[in-house]
């Protein structure tokens, strides 16, 4: 989950910050770093997920610029890979190929991600700051302005409450650039309209769920389903022990009383 704070310039109160960043310790209670990027500050609080070594904490560190990263980068290892050929990775984390990613190919870089994400990236070389989520908005990411017009993105609201004079989300599939929010991708575009059979059609999302959630199993973590007994809960589960070598591990949560879900998700465990 992680929890990721940025101040984008000098900040003249530093235990401010801290006090804010803190409301989301819980997002990530492995461990907890603030950086000052010589320009402003970057916080992340960290729940390991992937490269589970004291080399995988953010923020991540490139020749002076800095990237923080709540997300999870799927495919990550041909990217790697191909990054290898000019840069020197320290750990297992998928978020340490932002940097090196954004050194290539600037913020093209985030329409090219199969990913979940927020994420602040400052440019040491431009002396900036930018800011990305996802086409959906499955990670949070909020935004405020304080007394002094500089802007402040955290992973939740609360963490700029006391700080901010309004607090805005971030808006989904947009990068935040030279004071502007760019979009770069538009999930409720239509490039084309399908004329698929229907038969296909539910082949095809067959396919994609499969694929989405196998995907999703990568990880140094032990992973886990929260399973309701409903549809969809047990699809994913269903999905999972048969792309998995070992059984799953699934919780329920219930009432003590009439707990519908947790009879049927030991139906379906």
């Amino acid at each position: 989950m992680c929890s990721i704070m940025g101040y984008c310039d000098s900040c003249d109160d530093f235990e401010k910050f801290k006090k804010g960043f803190d409301k989301t310790v819980s997002r990530g209670p492995d461990d907890s770093r603030i950086v000052d990027t010589g320009k402003g500050l970057l916080g992340f609080h960290r729940l390991s997920i992937m490269g589970l070594t004291p080399e995988g904490m953010q923020p991540f560190e490139l020749d002076g610029s800095y990237a923080i990263c709540n997300g999870e980068l799927y495919g990550f290892e041909k990217t790697k890979e191909e990054l290898s050929k000019k840069y020197t990775f320290k750990s297992g984390s998928d978020c340490e190929i932002i940097l090196p990613m954004y050194r290539e190919y600037g913020v093209d870089m985030f329409k090219m991600l199969d990913a979940e994400f927020a994420m602040i990236i400052y440019d040491a070389e431009a002396g900036e700051y930018i800011a990305a989520r996802d086409p959906i908005g499955i990670r949070p990411l909020y935004y405020g302005h304080d007394e002094k017009g500089t802007i402040v993105f955290a992973s939740e609201a609360k963490n700029l409450v006391g700080m901010c004079k309004d607090i805005m989300p971030f808006p989904p599939g947009h990068y935040y650039k030279g004071g502007e929010f760019h979009c770069y991708c538009d999930i409720a575009a239509v490039d084309k309209v399908s004329y698929d059979s229907l038969d296909e059609i539910c082949s095809k999302i067959h396919d994609k769920l499969v694929a989405g959630v196998e995907k999703r199993l990568v990880a140094d973590a032990k992973v886990g389903f929260l399973l309701s007994g409903g549809l969809d809960s047990s699809l994913v589960c269903a999905i999972a022990q048969k792309k998995s070598d070992k059984p799953i591990r699934t919780f329920a949560i219930g009432m003590s009383e009439d707990a519908i879900d947790l009879k049927y998700a030991k139906q379906v465990a």
